[in-house]
Protein backbone atom coordinates (compact mmCIF):
# COMPACT_ATOMS: atom_id res chain seq x y z
CA UNK A 1 0.00 0.00 0.00
CA UNK A 2 2.86 2.85 0.56
CA UNK A 3 4.76 1.76 -2.34
CA UNK A 4 1.23 2.36 -4.57
CA UNK A 5 0.50 6.17 -2.72
CA UNK A 6 4.42 6.77 -3.31
CA UNK A 7 3.26 6.36 -6.93
CA UNK A 8 0.25 8.38 -6.26
CA UNK A 9 1.96 11.22 -5.23
CA UNK A 10 4.76 11.24 -7.68
CA UNK A 11 1.97 10.60 -10.18
CA UNK A 12 0.08 14.11 -9.19
CA UNK A 13 2.88 16.07 -9.08
CA UNK A 14 4.06 14.96 -12.52
CA UNK A 15 0.30 15.24 -13.80
CA UNK A 16 0.44 18.43 -11.95
CA UNK A 17 2.73 20.46 -13.89
CA UNK A 18 1.39 18.65 -17.10
CA UNK A 19 -1.72 20.08 -16.03
CA UNK A 20 -0.80 23.93 -15.19
CA UNK A 21 1.84 23.78 -18.21
CA UNK A 22 -0.25 22.22 -20.85
CA UNK A 23 -3.55 21.21 -20.19
CA UNK A 24 -4.86 24.42 -19.06
CA UNK A 25 -4.07 26.06 -22.35
CA UNK A 26 -6.58 23.91 -24.48
CA UNK A 27 -9.93 25.50 -24.11
CA UNK A 28 -12.66 24.74 -25.79
CA UNK A 29 -16.05 26.86 -25.03
CA UNK A 30 -14.13 27.46 -20.91
CA UNK A 31 -13.87 23.59 -20.66
CA UNK A 32 -10.09 22.20 -20.23
CA UNK A 33 -9.23 18.60 -20.15
CA UNK A 34 -8.53 17.89 -16.38
CA UNK A 35 -5.62 14.96 -15.93
CA UNK A 36 -6.25 15.54 -12.46
CA UNK A 37 -9.53 14.55 -12.02
CA UNK A 38 -8.32 11.56 -14.00
CA UNK A 39 -5.71 10.84 -11.31
CA UNK A 40 -8.59 11.52 -8.70
CA UNK A 41 -11.11 8.82 -10.65
CA UNK A 42 -8.72 6.45 -10.64
CA UNK A 43 -7.48 6.47 -7.64
CA UNK A 44 -11.05 6.36 -6.01
CA UNK A 45 -12.07 3.68 -7.94
CA UNK A 46 -8.84 1.48 -7.24
CA UNK A 47 -8.67 2.34 -3.61
CA UNK A 48 -12.15 2.73 -2.50
CA UNK A 49 -13.85 6.15 -2.06
CA UNK A 50 -12.82 7.21 1.14
CA UNK A 51 -9.38 7.18 -0.09
CA UNK A 52 -10.68 8.58 -3.09
CA UNK A 53 -12.21 11.20 -1.32
CA UNK A 54 -8.83 12.14 0.53
CA UNK A 55 -6.61 11.87 -2.52
CA UNK A 56 -9.16 14.28 -4.37
CA UNK A 57 -8.75 16.69 -1.70
CA UNK A 58 -4.71 16.30 -1.86
CA UNK A 59 -4.84 16.69 -5.06
CA UNK A 60 -7.05 19.71 -5.38
CA UNK A 61 -4.84 21.38 -2.69
CA UNK A 62 -2.03 20.77 -4.86
CA UNK A 63 -3.58 22.42 -7.84
CA UNK A 64 -4.87 25.07 -5.78
CA UNK A 65 -0.98 25.66 -4.72
CA UNK A 66 -0.17 26.24 -8.41
CA UNK A 67 -3.01 28.23 -9.16
CA UNK A 68 -3.24 30.60 -6.39
CA UNK A 69 -6.79 29.65 -5.64
CA UNK A 70 -6.93 28.33 -2.29
CA UNK A 71 -9.89 26.32 -1.43
CA UNK A 72 -11.93 25.41 -5.20
CA UNK A 73 -10.04 22.67 -6.42
CA UNK A 74 -9.55 21.16 -3.28
CA UNK A 75 -13.49 21.13 -3.11
CA UNK A 76 -14.20 20.01 -6.48
CA UNK A 77 -11.77 17.17 -6.49
CA UNK A 78 -12.98 16.06 -3.12
CA UNK A 79 -16.67 15.98 -4.48
CA UNK A 80 -15.23 13.99 -7.94
CA UNK A 81 -13.40 11.78 -5.67
CA UNK A 82 -16.17 10.64 -3.36
CA UNK A 83 -18.66 10.41 -6.80
CA UNK A 84 -15.99 8.47 -8.30
CA UNK A 85 -15.10 6.49 -5.67
CA UNK A 86 -19.50 4.86 -5.99
CA UNK A 87 -18.04 3.02 -8.57
CA UNK A 88 -15.45 1.42 -6.79
CA UNK A 89 -15.48 -2.44 -7.52
CA UNK A 90 -12.82 -4.61 -7.47
CA UNK A 91 -14.33 -6.98 -10.19
CA UNK A 92 -14.75 -4.02 -12.98
CA UNK A 93 -10.78 -2.08 -12.68
CA UNK A 94 -10.12 -3.29 -15.69
CA UNK A 95 -13.53 -2.38 -17.26
CA UNK A 96 -13.12 0.95 -19.61
CA UNK A 97 -16.64 1.84 -20.04
CA UNK A 98 -16.88 2.09 -15.91
CA UNK A 99 -14.50 4.22 -15.54
CA UNK A 100 -15.70 6.31 -18.48
CA UNK A 101 -19.10 6.81 -17.02
CA UNK A 102 -17.59 7.26 -13.59
CA UNK A 103 -15.06 10.02 -15.03
CA UNK A 104 -17.85 11.60 -16.59
CA UNK A 105 -19.93 11.91 -13.41
CA UNK A 106 -17.20 12.70 -11.43
CA UNK A 107 -16.35 15.28 -13.76
CA UNK A 108 -19.73 16.82 -13.64
CA UNK A 109 -20.14 17.24 -10.22
CA UNK A 110 -16.86 18.59 -9.84
CA UNK A 111 -17.37 20.89 -12.27
CA UNK A 112 -20.54 21.99 -10.67
CA UNK A 113 -19.02 22.30 -7.40
CA UNK A 114 -16.29 24.35 -8.40
CA UNK A 115 -18.04 26.86 -10.53
CA UNK A 116 -20.91 27.31 -8.08
CA UNK A 117 -18.18 28.25 -5.48
CA UNK A 118 -15.92 30.34 -8.00
CA UNK A 119 -19.27 32.48 -8.68
CA UNK A 120 -20.49 32.22 -4.86
CA UNK A 121 -23.83 30.90 -6.25
CA UNK A 122 -24.54 33.68 -8.59
CA UNK A 123 -24.03 31.86 -11.78
CA UNK A 124 -27.67 30.94 -13.65
CA UNK A 125 -28.13 27.49 -13.94
CA UNK A 126 -28.15 27.18 -17.40
CA UNK A 127 -24.66 28.22 -17.47
CA UNK A 128 -22.86 26.42 -14.94
CA UNK A 129 -24.90 23.38 -15.98
CA UNK A 130 -23.55 23.89 -19.78
CA UNK A 131 -19.94 23.96 -18.77
CA UNK A 132 -19.80 21.17 -16.62
CA UNK A 133 -21.32 19.11 -19.34
CA UNK A 134 -19.01 20.33 -21.96
CA UNK A 135 -16.51 19.73 -19.36
CA UNK A 136 -17.68 15.77 -18.73
CA UNK A 137 -17.62 15.23 -22.73
CA UNK A 138 -14.50 17.04 -23.15
CA UNK A 139 -12.71 15.13 -20.75
CA UNK A 140 -14.05 11.58 -22.23
CA UNK A 141 -11.32 10.82 -24.97
CA UNK A 142 -8.13 12.27 -22.19
CA UNK A 143 -10.16 9.87 -19.98
CA UNK A 144 -9.73 6.97 -22.66
CA UNK A 145 -6.37 7.65 -23.26
CA UNK A 146 -5.63 7.92 -19.66
CA UNK A 147 -6.92 4.04 -18.80
CA UNK A 148 -5.03 2.74 -21.49
CA UNK A 149 -1.96 3.83 -20.29
CA UNK A 150 -2.35 2.87 -16.66
CA UNK A 151 -3.52 -0.25 -17.69
CA UNK A 152 0.03 -1.83 -16.54
CA UNK A 153 -0.36 -0.43 -12.72
CA UNK A 154 -3.34 -2.27 -12.56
Amino acid sequence: MRQRIVWYIGGAIALGFLQKLLFDRLLIFGAKPDVMLLLTAWIARREGQSLGTTAGFFIGLFMDLLHGTMGLDAFSKTVSGFVAGFFSNPDTLDNLSNFIFATMLAAFFGTSAYELLSTALQAPLVKWTLLAVVTSLYNLPFAYLFFEGTKRFT
